[in-house]
């Protein structure tokens, strides 16, 4: 059923941390060409460059395991959703934000799993068994149903009685 999954935040967030990877990878490799030049005075600049995009690579691969994660738990998806949201922000800093399309896909993507409700469908309310009523709900709009047609309605649960019954066969209580 559509809704139930927040497939869009999913989609975007691990698109956005590939584009993180491919960033942090190339400014990685910037650090390992500007290292392999020989010439003084750039050997921390390279040390910086490589350590800034391992850890670009590393957020990358966090966004889209957060991607896959708030997918498959949807329960999760505030945590997962803050977690590719924070990251999309620093891959602006450590990775060039994954070639800036990777930092705008992961930041939508991040909102996308903040602002996500997942429709509840009658099975899933809580407490209830699948096909009960609420306690006091009779299934008329509050009003009983008429005599002859479906017996009686149990004051107690609301289960349907069958003509002729002495107790509730759902609760047990004597009518």
């Amino acid at each position: 059923m559509a809704g139930e999954k927040p497939t869009a935040a999913m989609v975007l967030s691990l698109i956005g941390g590939i584009f993180v990877i491919i960033g942090g990878a190339f400014i990685a490799f910037l650090g390992s060409i500007i290292s392999s030049l020989s010439v003084a005075g750039t050997g921390a600049a390279s040390a910086t460059l490589l350590a800034l995009g391992l850890v670009g690579v590393i957020f990358g691969i966090i966004m889209i395991v957060g991607g896959v994660m708030m997918y498959s738990n949807p329960q999760s998806h505030t945590m997962w959703g803050v977690i590719v949201l924070i990251l999309s922000i620093l891959s602006w800093i450590v990775a060039a934000g994954g070639l800036f399309i990777g930092f705008l896909l992961g930041l939508i993507g991040g909102i996308l799993a903040l602002v996500f409700k997942p429709s509840m469908a009658p099975s899933m309310m809580p407490g209830q068994q699948m096909g009960s009523m609420p306690m006091g709900g009779t299934g008329y709009a509050g009003a009983t149903p008429p005599m002859g047609q479906m017996g009686m309605t149990c004051k107690n649960c609301g289960a349907s009685i069958p003509a002729g019954a002495t107790r509730c066969p759902s609760c047990g209580a004597s009518l």
